[in-house]
């Protein structure tokens, strides 16, 4: 679990990092995707555990103090504790379109330092001259330090333009929504929660009638002039850009093996719910204001089975964009997010992408709604291979921002334990490939610490910020983590040529697009939501391993739990339901199960 104190020394600090990489080099093999797991050559099963860096251009920036070649060799130092086997680089249109090292903020789209860059902001020439500055290096180091190199197409929200982050010490007239709408809101003022929307010219009668068959005006009190879609003009060159850029970098880095493909990190909008406004947040997806159709608030919920139509349009969209990228690479990995913020994972094996070797990502923090991880990113997991790419937590809030959706503050109270518990658990029980984010002192949640500038203390400008791990987020945590992880799957059995039995067939679960009826995952062990009567409890399986360990039915193991398996361990749903509550493994319920609870908490 996370360790306390409010400062921690990496082994070393710097000084040992840049000596340590002939030691690591390792000959990458290329990897291919067989069923739901990862393979080498020889047909063993990988799994890839790493971290997310800063996006280059940033981190080329001289206030931050290191760079990413520098960032990248600690995140792949065995002698410093990390056992990284792949790092995910996040390359971002407004880096991409400033065209230049150490960007200032006036040098970026539309001059403003935070906000989004739409579409059409960058060219070939940009994408070509940021491989060279940028990319190539790091995608050698990847080959010497025996680490893949996971190339993120990397758009996301403009986050210090949500009235949330108004504390950030950003002007107002940067946050505020003082632009009076239509095509010229963007320029500079943005606001509501997101970013470009993925979805194409072609789709929008097919997303006006899903809104008015999920009833979104109604739950959420809007009316049709509050929903927000790209215009022609956007919609259409954010596919050009995706053709361009993938074009060029997939072809770019054909030859080398050890790089992954991440078409998109985050089509956030449109999905089942409110997904915000040029002027206006987005609306509370846990209590909309009425309930949907004629079901209750639950039918937003990611694995409601009317929000699988909104994940068919999006394969609709987004298969183009994966095509680019087969056609153009040798048959490396390709993964892809899904709609809002790369939480529809859920829905990924029943509408798989066509192409050969397909991965799926998922991106969670301490979203309540997204709980239990074992239902929404685990169930899929069984049946396709799904990189964990974006995890984490702040304890307090981060440094100076409100961020409700990764600061633990829901049911929880503020108490990151429960959510940092289960993240481990989760990444133990299932075959999944965990990257934290972020690697990083800025990027929230920051495995390292802020510091305080000019103080040398870990300051975000100090040269010495690497030897600040960050307890209060993943990373300290994380450190520990991944070296206790550290095991037969790292070892990669050499070849040229991927493992020849494996590629992209059908999983057991795929439908394509349409309607499903019954449950999505017939034959796991529990979703969270089947309950057995427990004396006055409804008793839940909340990890999806059949047992069921949440005796009280609070969302959660604790002592309660204990405390009432005990109580009603002569009641009918136990008696008759041994193997639920099975805890010890021995075949049958007893005493001795009501003691492996407690020692599970």
């Amino acid at each position: 679990m996370k360790a306390t104190g409010t400062s921690v020394v990496a082994l070393g600090g710097l000084g040992s990092v840049t000596s340590s990489a002939a030691a690591q080099e390792v000959d990458l093999p290329p990897l291919a995707r067989d069923g739901n797991k990862i393979v080498d050559p020889s047909g063993k099963e990988v799994r890839l555990r790493g971290v997310n860096i800063a996006d280059p251009g940033e981190q080329s920036r001289t206030w931050r103090g290191q760079t990413a070649p520098e960032t990248f060799e600690l995140a792949t130092n065995e002698a410093e504790g990390w056992y990284t086997n792949v790092v995910r680089v996040p390359v971002m249109p407004s880096f991409l379109a400033a065209g230049t090292k150490n960007a200032k903020p006036s040098e970026m789209p539309h001059g403003d330092d935070w906000g989004p860059a739409l579409p059409g902001q960058f060219d070939r020439d940009d994408v070509k001259w940021y491989c060279r500055t940028f990319l190539d290096e790091l995608v050698e180091l990847g080959a010497q330090r025996g680490a893949y190199v996971m190339i993120d197409y990397h758009r996301h929200y403009p986050v210090f333009h949500q009235e949330d982050h108004k504390n950030h010490g950003v002007d107002p007239n940067v946050w505020q929504c003082s632009s009076d709408g239509g095509e010229d809101w963007r320029h500079p003022e943005v606001c509501g929660e997101r970013g470009v929307l993925w979805h194409g010219e072609d789709q929008v009668d097919e997303i006006w009638d899903l809104i008015h068959e999920q009833n979104i005006l109604e739950a959420y009190d809007l009316e049709e002039d509050d929903i927000f879609l790209e215009p022609p003009e956007i919609s259409n060159a954010l596919d050009e850009e995706l053709h361009m850029f993938w074009e060029i970098v997939a072809s770019r880095y054909a030859d080398d093996d050890h790089v992954i493909f991440d078409v998109y990190n985050e089509p956030n909008g449109p999905y089942g719910g409110d997904w915000g406004g040029p002027q206006r947040q987005a609306g509370e997806l846990s209590a909309p204001a009425e309930a949907p159709g004629d079901g209750d608030a639950s039918n937003y919920d990611v694995a409601s089975e009317d929000m699988k139509a909104w994940y068919d349009l999006w394969v609709d969209r987004a298969q183009p964009w994966v095509d680019t990228v087969e056609e153009n690479a040798n048959g490396q990995l390709i993964t892809i997010g899904s709609p809002r913020w790369s939480q529809y994972t859920y829905w990924a094996p029943h509408n798989e992408f066509d192409t050969e070797n397909m991965c799926y990502t998922a991106h969670v923090y301490t979203q309540d709604d997204l709980r239990p991880l074992s239902k929404y990113f685990g169930q899929p997991s069984e049946h396709v291979p799904v990189f964990f790419s974006e995890f984490g937590w702040i304890e307090g809030g981060g440094m100076h921002v409100d961020t409700p959706w990764m600061d633990c503050s829901g049911k929880h109270d503020g108490d990151c334990q429960p959510y940092i518990q289960e993240y481990e658990e989760f990444i133990k029980n299932y075959d999944v490939h965990p990257l934290a984010w972020c690697f990083d002192h800025t990027y929230e949640p920051n495995m390292f610490e802020h510091g305080t500038p000019g103080l040398n203390d870990g300051a975000k400008g100090a040269d010495d910020w690497m030897n600040y791990l960050n307890d209060e987020t993943p990373g300290v945590w994380w450190h520990e983590l991944n070296q206790e992880m550290a095991d037969g799957y790292d070892d990669f059995a050499p070849g040229d040529d991927p493992y020849p039995d494996a590629d992209n067939g059908e999983n057991d679960l795929h439908i394509g697009p349409g309607d499903i009826t019954g449950d999505p995952y017939p034959d796991d062990g529990g979703d969270g939501n089947e309950t057995i009567s427990v004396g006055e409890y409804e008793a839940r399986d909340l990890d999806g391993d059949g047992r069921y360990e949440d005796v009280n039915g609070d969302n959660e193991t604790t002592h309660g739990d204990v405390n009432a398996l005990f109580e009603n361990r002569n009641a009918d749903g136990v008696q008759n339901n041994p193997e639920k509550f099975d805890f010890d493994g021995n075949g049958r319920f007893g005493f001795s199960d009501i003691l492996e609870l407690l020692e599970k908490i």
